[in-house]
Order: structure tokens, then C-alpha cells, then sequence
């Protein structure tokens, strides 16, 4: 807390001998202080109190003020003959400092505008002062009256605001006059970027001079925590000058240590190397960093008022964390709203998933194809994911979302015009830097995952999406799964494999190709996971095409061993891009198999309509099964079917589940399934196996790298 200081002169005579040029004058209008409080020297003049602000900082407050002189007489009324200060409620008197030059005769009809700023303690509030009045008498004064500042502000609609007055004339005694800048801050992030831990803090500049000016290269800003520790603080651009009546927020960034206590962190504003032992200004940083929880909506942090952001609302509105093998799988959807009556732009956003408390993050972009506009009331949700160590857990975790933007700024130095203070000769303060070219990614929001869930918590198959079989999946972007192609399970079935005590599901994908040039097929992976956490890998077949036409579709099959006392009734579907990074989790269960009727072999229905069995005696001594088969074949879908599609088979088993011959056919070639009566010959049986109660397993088979996958499909007992 500043001390308090005793009233002193403020106004000699020869103070306000000044120009003309920048003296402000308004036309008499009786009506434009209808209202106001004054202080009246006559019937015909008075004073008014405008323009007021008061602000506090970590140490210190300051109160700003216009006062006006209001001569509605036939003459000149000099204001030498008087003298201003600042009062608190106590009685304890505040110096009151002219901010400019201006003319202190004013003339008949005309009112004079007088700027001052008082240093006053920073636990005042606007109803603890009054600006206050006097005369001079030659070496006595008399009081006329004061201006309540709280009348005042509440006149304007002003509130107490957390803000450091910086006298750059401190700094940099070329100016030719006392020069005032304002600092107020905006949001703070605390966040690794980079493999460091920095702090970002949105700091509004307003020049409250009568010409514009650039931030000496002598001003030095530094975070200082609790333990009186500092840390450089620069701007992420170059600030450039500062217009009067325009405020400008720029951004800080400051490399601080992982274990900084933001609860206990101040700005100070200092010359530069002597932040130790002269300080011009500070600000309370502590309130600005904030790490909201999860679907809570906060505004968008704009950097101008004049932004086309303005009524942007974003919020992380679902987030999930899943421990799996490889890790601790996080996602999160943050998602934008446009709550304005007008149309806004859409940020280019970039996520993080970062430990709180050590050193790991994991970056995710989501490049789904979007519109660069939202119109009112109008949503985008932007997917992010990521695999942190397993060690982590989502108590432990917060989302940083960035937002990159163009660092381009002026970097012009020498002296700006205007008339009254010749400032302006700076080149810009606390390193900056030619950013013109550059791109920053800055924070926006911290957002804490408690409560996703992990491990016990939440399982894969309880995070999932609920999902129906046919139905397109609702991916998150990535850089592997063009945006264009739509991909869907059209048949999950699961068969026993009895000589290998475990069972084969197999997984039908459509991939459909929407745009109107080819595209690669995608190269995804998948595994399914059951409701008790267990994991089982997905495994491609052998060999795929290469790419997709437009306005086609092809299937891919993917097949799963699990255990024989796996019901598979509740299972999660996961997919995952070339990075293994999760783009889709989906609840499902396998398909039954009906026992007749037609049967699906997507994009076949293959209906059995009627069948009988002989056999045949050859000379060598072998017998034969001939299978005569009566099918309707009918396509589902237009779907491609080339040689890399599955293949039937048809064993022929004894009463003991012994195999006794198989024969294949295929979806394509000469020798494909068709409509109609066809004969299957099963040759070289023994006549030792020859037997009344022989039947047929039917298998839809997949070549995997692994070997074949079989599913059966149907059993025929003839």
C-alpha cells in the first residue's frame, strides 16, 4: 500500500500557461449536465466531474479523472485561481496531478476539460472519495465544494476496475510531458507448450494521452510469485504504437517453473533491471487464471471488442479417458456456439492433453471439413484425441485448447505525430520481437477431465456410443480417414472353432467414397472390447484394393479370435487411425445366425430353397457325395466384389464332427454362387465313412495374414 501523502500545491500559475492546440472546448449546451452534480462558482459557472476511473492494482490504486469548467458568463474565468485534490472519507487528502498541458483561460461560453489522475491507496472504494475544489488565495486556500466519484461513475455506468496507471515519462525522459497508459489484464493460462511450462496472460493497453505512442524499450514487465521470485515476461507480438481512445490487447508469455503457485502471482511493471527497486505499476494476477470443468460455457476470449468473435460461447461438453493396453486413451469434443445475433468466423483450434502437475502432453488437431462461419444459434464441435501414460489418470489431467493466430504487427519505430506530448519515440517494450510472419498457437481455455472416467470407472465398452449395424459411424477427423468417405459395420457374426477351443468373429465394414475423385481406402485399425474390459485385436484380410472410385463402395473384412466363453453379447467396437489414435468407439453385439431362411453374406442374401444328397461309387475304389443345391442369390447392396472377396466353403462331416471332404466357391469368376440348381461333388470318401447321418457346414471364409477366418453360416442335415 502506497503511503499517504499530505496535500501539496498542485496548480502553480505558470503550470497552465500552455497552447491553444490542446485545449479542449465544447459548445455551451445547458442540457448536457442536466443531472450532474457541479459545483457552482456563480449562477453561470461551475465545475462537473466526467471521465471517471478508478482502478487498483497489487499495491496501489489510482483514480483518473475530467474535470470540467463550465463558464456560462460574458467573461474569461481562469483556472490558475484554483486547485483540485482528492478526498477520502477518513479526511486524508490525495495529490491530484495535471496529465496535460491546455489552456487554463476559458473563454465566455465555452467549457474547459481539466485531466488529472490521483495515486490513492488500493483499498478505496468510489463511495470512500470526493475531488475536491478550492481557491487560492494568495498563500491560503479556500474550499468550494466537491464531486462525489461514486455519482459520478454510476452517471457512466463505471465500476471499480483492477488496473496499473504507467507514467511512461518515468521511463523515457524524451517525452515532453507526463504520458499515461493504462494496463488491465484478461484471462491467464498456466500451460505446457513446448516441452516448458509458461504462463499467458491477455493484457489491454489504453493510451490516455492526446497522441499516440509506442512502449519504450525501458519498460519491463515480470511475473513475481509468492516467494518474491520474478520471471521475464514479453509480448507474444510486437505492440506497436498505441492510438489514443483505442485499446489494444495484447498477449504475455513468461517460462515459469511446473510447481508455480498462480494463486499468489502478480504483474509488475518496473524500468528496465530495476524491478527490485523501482516499481511504476502492478497488477493481482491470481483472479485471472481460471480452469473450468467440464460442460461448463465460458465466452470466447476476443482480443478486440470490435472482433467478429464477439458472442462466440465454447464449451468442452463430453470428454472420456480409458485405460487400454498401449495407455490411457483420452477424446474430448469442445464445442462452439454462436449465441449473437450476427454471423461470426470459426477459430482454427488445436487441443492438448496435458498432466497438470508434470511434464506430458499430447497434441490433436481436428481437421473435419467445417464451415468458416456460424450463423446465430448455430454449433460446431471440434473432436479431440490422445494416449498419455498409463500412469495418468483423468483426475490428473486438464484439456488446454489453442487457437492459432497471425502474430503479424507493425514493427515501424521512430517518432509518431500529434501535438501536445512529442512521445511516441520508443521502439516497444519487453523484447518484443518481428512476429510479422510468425503464427502462434495461444491458449483459450483450460479445462480440467476430472470426472471422464478411468479404468474401473469407465470402461471402453461403457464410454461407447450406442450404434446400430448399417448406420454410417460418426468418426472424429483425422489426417488417414478422408472426410469423403463414409464407413459403416453391415455384419458382425461369431462361429466355434471346435479343434481350437476358441471362437472367430468376423466384422463387415462398407466404406462408401462420396466425392467425385478417387480416394485411397483407408488403412484403420480396430479391436473389440466386452463389457469386462478384455481386448481383442482386429486383423485384416490379406489383400484389399488400393483405392475407391467415387460414388462406389467396397467391403472390408476384419476378423477377431476370442475365447470359447466369450458371449460376445456386449461388445465395443473401437477404431483407431494409423497412429492409434482412438477416431471411434461404438457399443454392438454379434449378429445370430438364423437357422433358415435366407442368410446374410453382405452384399449377398443367399437362400437355400432346397437340397438333396447321393453318393456315387468310383473305380478306384472311393465314393463321392454329390450335393445338389437349389439357391437364390440376391445382391443387397452395389457394392464391389472383386477376387479379394470372402469365398464359401462347404464341408461334408460325419456323426462324429470328423472331416470328411470340403469344397470351395466363390463370389466372382466363372465358377461363382448363382441363382438355380447346382451340383457340389465332395470325392475320396471311404467307404468306412460312409454313413446315413453326414451332413454339410456352410463357412464364409476370409484369408488374414493369420490364416483363414471362418464364420459359420449354416448347417445343412440332408
Amino acid at each position: 500500500m502506497i503511503q499517504q501523502r499530505k496535500m501539496k500545491r498542485l496548480l502553480s500559475r505558470s503550470a497552465l500557461l500552455l497552447t491553444a492546440a490542446s485545449f479542449l472546448t465544447l459548445p455551451l449546451a445547458t442540457s448536457a449536465f442536466a443531472g450532474k452534480e457541479g459545483v457552482f462558482l456563480s449562477d453561470s459557472v461551475y465545475f462537473t466531474l466526467d471521465k471517471v476511473s478508478l482502478s487498483v492494482g497489487a499495491e496501489d490504486g489510482s483514480l483518473r479523472f475530467s474535470l470540467g469548467l463550465n463558464n456560462h458568463s460574458d467573461g474569461i474565468v481562469d483556472f490558475n485561481n484554483y486547485g483540485v485534490k482528492v478526498i477520502d472519507a477518513n479526511g486524508i487528502t490525495y495529490t491530484a496531478k495535471l496529465n496535460e498541458k491546455v489552456v487554463a483561460r476559458v473563454k465566455a461560453g465555452e467549457t474547459g476539460t481539466f485531466k488529472f489522475t490521483s495515486e490513492v491507496p488500493n483499498n478505496l472504494t468510489p463511495s470512500d472519495l470526493k475531488v475536491d475544489i478550492f481557491q487560492w488565495n494568495n498563500n491560503s486556500t479556500s474550499d468550494i465544494g466537491a464531486l462525489s466519484v461514486e455519482s459520478a461513475m454510476v452517471e457512466t455506468g463505471q465500476t471499480l476496475e483492477q488496473q496499473a496507471v504507467i507514467n511512461l515519462k518515468e521511463i523515457d525522459t524524451t517525452l515532453a510531458e507526463e504520458t499515461l497508459v493504462t494496463a488491465k489484464l484478461g484471462k491467464s493460462y498456466k500451460v505446457y507448450k513446448d516441452g516448458v511450462w509458461m504462463v499467458y496472460t491477455d493484457l489491454t493497453l489504453s493510451n490516455e494521452s492526446s497522441a499516440s505512442v509506442k512502449l519504450p524499450d525501458g519498460l519491463e514487465l515480470n511475473f513475481q510469485d509468492s516467494k518474491g521470485l520474478t520471471y521475464g515476461a514479453q509480448f507474444v507480438a510486437n505492440v506497436g504504437a498505441l492510438l489514443p481512445d483505442q485499446p489494444v490487447t495484447a498477449t504475455l508469455q513468461a517460462a515459469v517453473p511446473a510447481t508455480l503457485d498462480t494463486s499468489k502471482l502478480s504483474l509488475l511493471f518496473s524500468p528496465k533491471g530495476k524491478v527490485k527497486t523501482t516499481l511504476l505499476g502492478t497488477l493481482n494476477a491470481a483472479k485471472t487464471f481460471s480452469v473450468g470443468r467440464l460442460s461448463d460455457k465460458i465466452a470466447y476470449p476476443n482480443k478486440d471488442a470490435s472482433d467478429a468473435l464477439n458472442g462466440l460461447v465454447m464449451s468442452t461438453s463430453w470428454a472420456s479417458a480409458v485405460q487400454q493396453t498401449d495407455g490411457l486413451h483420452v477424446q474430448a469434443n469442445v464445442t462452439l456456439t454462436n449465441e449473437s445475433d450476427g454471423i461470426v468466423t470459426v477459430p482454427n483450434l488445436t487441443g492438448e492433453f496435458q498432466a497438470s502437475r508434470s511434464n506430458v502432453g499430447v497434441t490433436s488437431s481436428d481437421n473435419a471439413v467445417r464451415s468458416a462461419y456460424l450463423s446465430p444459434n448455430e454449433s460446431t464441435t471440434f473432436h479431440f484425441q490422445g494416449v498419455v501414460p498409463a500412469s495418468l489418470n483423468a483426475e490428473a489431467l486438464q484439456l488446454v485448447v489453442l487457437e492459432k493466430q497471425s502474430a503479424a504487427a507493425s514493427t515501424t519505430t521512430g517518432a509518431s505525430t500529434g501535438t501536445g506530448n512529442g512521445s511516441g519515440t520508443g521502439t516497444g517494450a519487453a523484447g518484443n520481437t518481428d512476429n510479422s510472419k510468425q503464427v502462434a498457437s495461444l491458449p483459450v481455455s483450460v479445462t480440467s477431465l476430472a470426472g471422464a472416467g478411468v479404468a474401473g470407472e469407465a470402461t471402453t465398452y461403457a464410454a461407447a456410443s450406442a450404434y446400430k449395424i448399417g448406420e454410417p459411424f460418426k468418426l472424429a477427423s483425422t489426417n488417414s480417414m478422408d472426410s469423403n468417405m463414409d464407413m459403416s459395420l453391415v455384419e458382425l457374426g461369431m462361429s466355434v472353432n471346435t479343434d481350437f477351443g476358441y471362437k472367430t468373429v468376423v466384422a463387415k465394414y462398407k466404406l462408401t467414397n462420396k466425392s467425385t475423385t478417387t480416394l485411397a481406402l483407408p488403412d484403420f485399425q480396430t479391436d473389440l472390447t466386452n463389457e469386462d474390459g478384455y481386448t481383442y485385436t482386429g486383423v485384416r484380410q490379406t489383400n484389399v484394393a488400393k483405392n475407391i472410385a467415387p460414388n462406389t463402395s467396397y467391403v472390408l473384412n476384419y476378423s477377431y479370435m476370442v475365447p470359447d466363453s466369450e458371449d460376445a453379447d456386449k461388445l465395443a467396437l473401437n477404431l483407431y487411425d494409423t497412429n492409434r489414435l482412438a477416431v471411434g468407439s461404438f457399443k454392438t453385439e454379434v449378429q445370430p445366425i438364423p437357422e433358415t431362411g435366407p442368410i446374410s453374406v453382405y452384399p449377398f442374401t443367399i437362400d437355400f430353397d432346397d437340397y438333396s444328397l447321393s453318393a456315387t461309387y468310383s473305380k478306384d475304389g472311393s465314393y463321392s457325395y454329390r450335393l445338389r443345391l437349389d439357391l437364390d442369390v440376391q445382391r443387397q447392396a452395389q457394392v464391389i466384389t472383386d477376387a479379394n472377396f470372402s469365398s464359401l466353403v462347404f464341408e461334408v462331416v460325419d456323426t462324429e464332427g470328423r472331416l470328411l471332404s470340403s469344397k470351395p466357391m466363390t463370389f466372382t469368376g466363372q465358377q461363382r454362387i448363382l441363382s438355380g440348381v447346382q451340383f457340389l461333388e465332395f470325392t475320396n470318401i471311404r467307404s468306412e465313412q460312409l454313413n446315413t447321418g453326414s451332413y454339410f457346414n456352410i463357412y464364409e471364409v476370409i484369408s488374414t495374414p493369420n490364416g483363414e477366418a471362418k464364420r459359420l453360416i449354416r448347417t445343412i442335415k440332408p
